[in-house]
């Protein structure tokens, strides 16, 4: 390893993220492990989150901004800033996230001592309202009981837990991966698709044989897509992909030939179930968009001739009820 190759990099792919860049990129400057690079990818933003990023890289020199010319999402942001990262570990840092100090640390640490190549740990759910003067949102809860231990888990353990309507599965994990893994396996994000990327990404690092320790130590803040506390949508990176199932059930195709061409028919049989999960979500959303339109007729018949769309929507209908006498 070169004399001048930082212990890890922190990449920060960001897209309309000033409410709370600056709070992530503390967490980030802030850590225990002091040797690092913290890249941070603007995604071609409307918003004044690059000159937030120029304004802390000025007081902190390990903080490095690439704007880029157009948007491209999270993979392609997250696949500019490996090609150039030059950490023993490459870890990911979401712009409306943010770290504990001692995570880095911690999670190399562990890895280290398990012989494997990826760490990640418990997360900290964040309801994604309008975030307070620290950019931070209300924490719910943990993406599971921290008495389950630290866990070693594969492939099968992916595969098993993968299911795009449960509250956690192992495809939302925020990695720390070594980087001789990620270029020996040439892992990249898929650019195909905005949803999903992070499943994708892990699946493909799990295929390749790599193995993962969990922390059960939450030590990372996540802030859910849409809080279901303030029952408001995170504001940081919003766009259209929030909605594109359509994209990500190309993009699961594209992984089931992948998979059956490797002769892995228990990735296919996951691949299958969870596009028939992202299917039900087209669906869904294809109702939910006529009936904000004013056509109830076409929103009733989309539900009719989707008998798969009904438990969704009992389970939405009954959440309202449920808030509505609480209220």
């Amino acid at each position: 390893m070169a004399e001048n190759t930082p212990r890890a990099s922190i990449l920060v792919p960001v897209y309309n993220s000033a409410t709370t860049l600056r709070r992530c990129l503390q967490s980030a400057s802030a850590q225990t492990l002091q040797d690092i690079e913290i890249i941070v990818a603007d995604d071609a933003s409307t918003d004044d989150g690059a000159r937030i990023a120029d304004f802390m890289a000025a007081s902190d020199s390990r903080i490095r901004v690439i704007r880029l010319d157009r948007n491209g999402g999270k993979p392609a942001a997250m696949n500019t800033m490996m090609a150039q990262a030059g950490g023993e570990w490459i870890a990911v840092l979401d712009a409306d996230d943010a770290m504990a100090p001692e995570r880095l640390e911690r999670l190399i640490a562990l890895a280290d001592a398990r012989g494997v190549d990826m760490a990640a740990d418990n997360l900290l759910y964040v309801d994604a309202g309008v975030p307070g003067a620290d950019g931070s949102g209300t924490v719910l809860r943990n993406a599971f009981d921290e008495a389950t231990g630290d866990q070693v888990i594969g492939l099968q353990d992916l595969v098993h837990a993968a299911d795009s309507f449960g509250d956690f599965d192992f495809g939302i994990l925020k990695p720390v991966i070594r980087r001789s893994f990620i270029v020996s396996h040439g892992l990249a994000y898929h650019e195909g698709s905005r949803l999903a990327e992070d499943f994708t990404y892990l699946l493909d690092y799990m295929v390749a044989g790599g193995r993962a320790v969990v922390s059960a130590k939450p030590m990372y803040a996540w802030t859910m897509p849409f809080g279901t506390v303030s029952r408001q949508w995170t504001t940081t990176g919003a766009g259209a992909w929030r909605y594109d199932y359509r994209g990500a059930i190309a993009a699961n195709a594209l992984y089931i030939a992948r998979m059956q061409r490797l002769g892995r028919q228990d990735v296919v049989a996951m691949l299958e179930r969870r596009g028939r999960q992202y299917g039900v979500m087209v669906n869904y959303i294809d109702a939910q968009r006529a009936a904000a339109e004013g056509r109830r007729g076409k929103a009733v018949l989309t539900l009719l001739r989707h008998p798969s769309t009904w438990g969704l929507l009992g389970r939405r209908v009954a959440g309202r009820m449920r808030r509505a006498v609480a209220a």
